[in-house]
């Protein structure tokens, strides 16, 4: 299961009720403090839970999993928090919903919108669960080209009016970067961000993603940091992924280190992702708690 699928497994349910007051970007930054997740795409893959079930049909035994790993916050699809199982095993086993991800299409007018009611509507939802921040990964371009200028000043202007719409309700919503977005020396992440609003639009900055596309993360950490709303973390040698933190070669401690210098606090999501030429010798709750084990001494949280 890849990202974008992940996206379409959230059922509708019961809605939460809305909170009243509005939070500024300066209220979020002082009301907010570094919380470490796990991201829920890891435990979709069906290569890591193979002949079982998909994740909502075993989520009691998974949410388990995470709290015995040392974990006590999840990260999933926004849509989840409309689905009443769900709900009610995230709640069994205490775990937090401090961040969530989302999809869409910006770089198109009449898509984004679309999209953007849609977003604003789970994020109301969102809030009452205590998510601070909404990481979008906007749509690539059919077959995969990359976008011309004139779709990314699009992409831009109608990203820049969600986060206002999000952040009138209390959300950050920040963009998150593939490998695609990387192309071209970061193009697309530098003219969506430096088009946009710091206070509409903030960056998910997801470390591995960064690197795997060519990128430096501390560099992009150094040039965003400021308006970093939250970070994915995920280890690999060269680009290829591996079980746990700790056991590649992505430079996290300098990530760690540009994070400190920029006074970072936000949500730190975990996300391990594996694939035919990992090698995994491990269970991935036990990798789930090494993993834990590594943001506790590195990231100090």
């Amino acid at each position: 299961m890849n990202r974008r699928s992940f996206l379409r497994t959230a059922a509708a349910g019961a809605a939460a009720l809305a909170l009243s007051h509005t939070m500024e970007a300066s209220e979020m930054k002082a009301n907010e403090g570094i919380v470490v997740a796990t991201q829920l795409f890891g435990w979709t893959q069906p290569i890591s839970f193979l002949g079982q079930p998909g994740l909502m049909d075993r989520l009691d035994a998974a949410f388990a999993s995470i709290k015995r790993a040392g974990f006590d916050n999840v990260e999933g699809d926004t849509g989840m928090l409309r689905n009443p199982k769900f709900v009610e095993t995230l709640k069994k086993h205490a775990l937090g919903f401090p961040a969530s991800y989302s999809g869409g299409t910006f770089h198109i007018e009449a898509d984004a919108e679309k999209c953007i009611p849609a977003i604003v509507a789970d994020a109301k939802v969102a809030r009452d669960f205590g998510v601070r921040a909404i990481n979008c990964n906007p749509s690539v371009k059919a077959g995969g080209a990359e976008k011309t200028d004139a779709e990314l000043a699009i992409q831009a202007k109608m990203m820049d009016r969600c986060g206002a719409e999000l952040r009138a309700v209390g959300i950050r919503f920040a963009f998150h970067n593939h490998s695609p977005e990387m192309r071209s020396n970061a193009r697309e992440v530098h003219y969506t961000l430096r088009n946009s609003s710091p206070q509409n639009l903030w960056f998910n900055a997801d470390v591995e993603w960064i690197r795997h596309g060519g990128g430096d993360p501390v560099k992009m950490i150094e040039e965003y940091g400021d308006r970093t709303a939250s970070l994915h973390v995920r280890d690999a040698v060269g680009t290829q992924w591996v079980q746990a933190l700790g056991e590649g070669d992505v430079d996290l401690p300098a990530v760690a280190a540009v994070l400190k210098r920029k006074n970072f606090a936000g949500p730190l999501s975990f996300e391990i992702a594996i694939d035919d030429h990992t090698k995994v010798t491990r269970s991935i709750e036990e990798n789930h708690r090494i993993s834990r084990e590594y943001i506790r001494r590195v990231f100090g949280v």
